[in-house]
Order: structure tokens, then C-alpha cells, then sequence
């Protein structure tokens, strides 16, 4: 039987977390966002010399390495106990650097991690050209760099461009023509979603491509990003980014926060997406696909992330059981 190949379009958490949720018995590869410029991926981009940013597909490799002690050393973060400039690098991003200008070659450099920690997927940069994404707010202000893309407080954002404009990896485009299924999200839905997606080739190929396309819309809104976004409204910019009939199927949640989780997300200035029925019409009236399921994650304890904002996750479970009825 032929195995069937997966593809994954995001970032470093929620592709990592598509990817334990898809069977066993799948070929998996994970096309990542190289735009970031937080403080441990900034610093590691400029210690390799014009290098795409390493963060999310560190944590890619991390979360799908066979050898846990080298996905465990990827995470590390120093504290930056007398070198105050190491204060929260993660080791892997180093390594990535190093392996970078040992070879001048960023997907070389992936592809030399990924086999060092036995990856049970195969991980690659969207570009090896190192670019900054930048968004067009709607006051007709411009902003420049993955941070201050996700800075709160400031006007909508109207569309998102890379500068410079950057040609996806020829081995990406690749793997959309050879895919059975692919998946979109979920992810921070410019700073990961639009910044994988923008490269040249990356919508030409998902329109001609012969998978399903699917979007694993998020659960809640992101402050700086999606504040004035529903359901709808996701699914909407999406659709106007790669045209009408790319998107296939969208995946929502309809599992309501707990109480303490909904007084959390306020606190945070963030709110749930949980589809309705009318949301869920409007959707299938573009011509997309619903599979609405209650999908989010039940009440945990809150997460102490390096410098990011804890929101709800998906339930990989939950999840698994969608990709097992998509591959079917």
C-alpha cells in the first residue's frame, strides 16, 4: 500500500502539532516560516550572517526528534548568567547558525540538524533567502518585522508582504505537487500563516496542486494580529490570499472555554473562537468545506512560554481522529 504524504504549512508549535496528530503510517513534511525576529531567533540570524530565522524550525525538528535528548538540548535556553547577550537563546538556534556558516546553505543546515536528532518528519525552511515581513495597516501605515507585525495596540492589518520579495524552496514546491493532504495552521495567522504562504511559487503551486487543502483555523484570536477577526473573517483572508478555490476544507472548534479559561483569555485580551451555526454558513456559502468539531484543548494550567502569549491549543487527539477521516 503507498504511503500517504502530508504536508504541513506553519510554524514551529502548531505544526508540530499537526504533525504527532497525523497516523503513523504517513509521510510527513513540514514546510516552516523563516520571517521571525524575537530576541533569540534575532540575535541567532545575525550571528549567522543574513540567515533566515532558525526558531520555528528548530522547535519543529525538537518536537519531532526520535532522540529526546537532542530534542531536549534543541530547547534549551541559557539564562544569560555572564553573557547577557545568550539571556533566553536557545541552544538549537546556535547550532542552526553554525551549521549555516559552515555551509552557506540554510535547508543544508536543517536538513544536518533534522538527521543529527533522528526527526521523524521531514522539516523544511519555506525559503533560504533571508527576508522581514511586513504589514500594511489600515490607517495606511506601514510596519516592518515579524515583531512589530504581532505589536498590540496599533491599527488592523490590511495584508502582509515580504521585503525582500523571496523565492520558496524548490524542494517545497516539490512536496505540495506530491501531496495527498495538506494542511494549513494552525499558527499565529500573519506572523506564521501569511509568512509561510507569501514566498514566490507557494500559492502557484497550492492552486495547481492534486491534495486537499485544509485549514485548521485557531481557536481563539491574537492580540496584534486577530483581535477584530471571527471565525468568518479568518477563513475570509485566507481565501482572499490564495484565491477562491484553493481552500478545500476548514477545520473549526466548537468547544466553549471553561470559565477560568474564558476569564484567562480576557485578562489576555483575547477571545475564543467557537463556530456557530451561522458562522459555519456563511463559511460553506464561499464554497469551503466545515468540519466542526469540539476541538479545543480541556482546562490545563497555564503555560510559561518565552516571550509568546499562551492562548488554547487543539486537542492533538481530537484532531487525530479528523486527519484518520480526511486519509481515509
Amino acid at each position: 500500500m503507498t504511503q500517504k504524504r502530508v504536508v504541513v504549512l506553519g510554524g514551529g508549535g502548531g505544526a508540530g502539532m499537526v504533525l504527532r496528530a497525523l497516523p503513523l503510517d504517513t509521510h510527513k513534511t513540514a514546510i516552516i516560516a523563516v520571517t521571525d525576529t524575537g530576541r533569540s531567533t534575532g540575535i541567532a540570524r545575525q550571528i549567522g550572517g543574513n540567515m533566515p530565522a532558525p526558531g520555528d524550525v528548530r522547535s519543529t525538528i525538537a518536537n519531532m526528534a526520535r532522540d529526546e535528548g537532542i530534542a531536549k538540548l534543541l530547547q534549551h535556553r541559557f539564562d544569560g548568567t555572564m553573557i547577557s547577550q545568550l539571556d533566553g537563546m536557545a541552544l538549537g538556534n546556535l547550532i542552526l547558525a553554525a551549521l549555516f556558516r559552515e555551509s552557506q546553505s540554510f535547508a543544508d543546515a536543517v536538513a544536518t540538524l533534522a538527521h543529527m536528532a533522528d526527526c521523524a518528519a521531514t522539516v523544511l525552511p519555506v525559503s533560504e533567502e533571508s527576508s522581514q515581513l511586513c504589514a500594511r495597516l489600515i490607517d495606511g501605515s506601514d510596519v516592518v518585522g515579524e515583531l512589530a507585525v504581532r505589536t498590540p495596540r496599533k491599527a488592523a492589518i490590511l495584508y502582509c508582504r515580504l521585503e525582500p520579495h523571496v523565492r520558496a524552496l524548490p524542494a517545497v514546491i516539490q512536496a505540495i505537487q506530491d501531496a495527498d493532504l495538506i494542511v494549513i495552521g494552525p499558527g499565529s495567522f500573519y506572523t506564521t500563516l501569511h509568512a509561510v504562504l507569501l514566498p514566490e511559487g507557494i500559492r502557484a503551486a497550492l492552486t495547481e496542486c492534486r491534495a486537499q487543502v485544509v485549514f485548521v483555523a485557531n481557536t481563539t484570536t491574537q492580540t496584534g494580529q486577530t483581535e477584530h477577526l471571527d471565525s468568518v473573517g479568518h477563513v475570509s483572508h485566507l481565501v482572499g490570499l490564495l484565491g477562491v478555490g484553493v481552500i478545500d476544507t476548514v477545520i473549526l472548534n466548537t468547544r466553549a472555554p471553561s470559565e477560568a479559561q474564558r476569564n484567562r483569555l480576557t485578562t489576555d485580551l483575547v477571545h475564543a473562537l467557537t463556530a456557530t451555526p451561522n458562522e459555519i454558513a456563511t463559511i460553506e456559502q464561499m464554497g469551503v468545506r466545515v468540519i466542526a468539531q469540539p476541538l479545543c484543548e480541556l482546562p490545563h494550567e497555564t503555560r510559561a512560554l518565552w516571550n509568546k502569549q499562551d492562548t488554547l491549543r487543539h486537542d492533538p487527539d481530537a484532531l487525530r481522529g479528523v486527519f484518520a477521516s480526511l486519509l481515509a
